[in-house]
């Protein structure tokens, strides 16, 4: 499919999922709970995001070492916000990791591929600490969504990112691979195959920086939980915190799949599923997601301020658009 067809697809999903929200609510009550938002609480969520996003740097390194790419923090960071601007804004042309690989790989001189397999492999230490945090708090409480427990749902993912990880970092099953991929004349697919599986392979053979990227990745996660809750409190929802910890990990797994633009409707729908489980209206559950993206969005502020300053000096409106045309390229 070509890049104008996903984006009049995920145009399309993302209104029809807004319709049907806007279908089900009283939206002259959605207003009115939006504004009685608690601004100190969404500053305070705010300044607890810019901290997870600190920490993800502190993560990043972490695994850049392995690579032998040596950057200071200051630079680092500075890449990380740009690249989460990006994120939110500009889904469609590139995406934050994308861009945040492309611009270490000039900076540094270092291959692309390199770069992008860093933060390939610091979003699969975050998809483990999602998947360990929800599993763990969902065989605790046992909530159900349509009759299905939750947990089970946990479990198929857990099932399904082992079964993964087992596929492509296995000794045996990688060999095979590798070779069925080659006799299909792949070798572009198998090289970059080769490279994530080099790089999990330093990553793991380094004990101390792999503990580390776990541990920060948990705490991130972690963080993402309180944001939520504390978005909620700001809204005057009060549920307890365990319920947080299984809801915001399986709403963040599920939104990782691009079905819709930045997420919008998708997000929604699911706080409202989850949510009206325990008793909140979708009125309720639907400006907590909207709380909380917009937690987001002042979180990605530093990052257009950022590339507001810098793109002239370090030629970052060129770095886009080759971005772009690599984006086009992979697509």
């Amino acid at each position: 499919m070509s890049d104008r067809g996903k984006i009049l697809t995920k145009t399309i999903i993302t209104l029809a999922l807004l319709l049907f929200l806007a279908y089900q609510m009283d939206l002259g009550e959605l207003v009115a709970i939006l504004l009685s938002a608690n601004p100190i609480l969404i500053l305070l969520a705010t300044l607890v995001h810019v901290l997870s996003v600190f920490l993800s740097v502190f993560r990043w390194r972490t695994v850049l070492v392995n690579f032998d790419i040596h950057i200071d923090f200051s630079p680092l960071a500075k890449i990380t916000f740009i690249g989460f601007f990006f994120n939110l804004f500009l889904p469609s042309g590139i995406g934050g990791d994308f861009f945040r690989a492309y611009y270490l790989s000039k900076r540094k001189e270092r291959g692309m591929s390199t770069t992008l397999t860093t933060t390939v492999l610091e979003r699969s230490a975050g998809l483990c600490a999602l998947l360990v945090i929800g599993t763990l708090f969902a065989s605790i409480e046992n909530i159900r969504v349509e009759g299905i427990p939750l947990l089970y749902v946990f479990v198929v993912l857990v099932t399904l990112y082992l079964l993964g990880n087992l596929m492509l970092f296995h000794s045996w099953t990688h060999r095979r691979i590798s070779s069925f991929l080659r006799n299909r004349h792949l070798q572009q697919i198998e090289a970059k195959m080769e490279l994530v599986y080099g790089g999990l392979r330093r990553l793991l053979g380094n004990r101390s920086s792999m503990i580390m990227a776990l541990l920060l990745s948990l705490i991130i996660q972690l963080l993402a939980v309180v944001i939520v809750w504390i978005a909620a409190l700001a809204i005057d929802i009060h549920a307890p915190f365990g319920i947080f910890l299984i809801f915001v990990p399986l709403i963040n797994l599920s939104i990782m799949v691009p079905l819709t633009i930045n997420g919008i409707g998708l997000r929604e729908s699911l706080f409202y599923l989850l949510f009206s489980q325990i008793g909140f209206p979708v009125e309720m559950a639907v400006s907590l997601s909207l709380v909380t993206f917009s937690v987001y969005l002042l979180t990605a502020l530093p990052g257009s301020i950022l590339y507001s300053l810098y793109k002239r000096e370090e030629h970052l409106d060129e770095i886009v658009a080759e971005v772009e045309l690599s984006v086009e390229d992979v697509g």
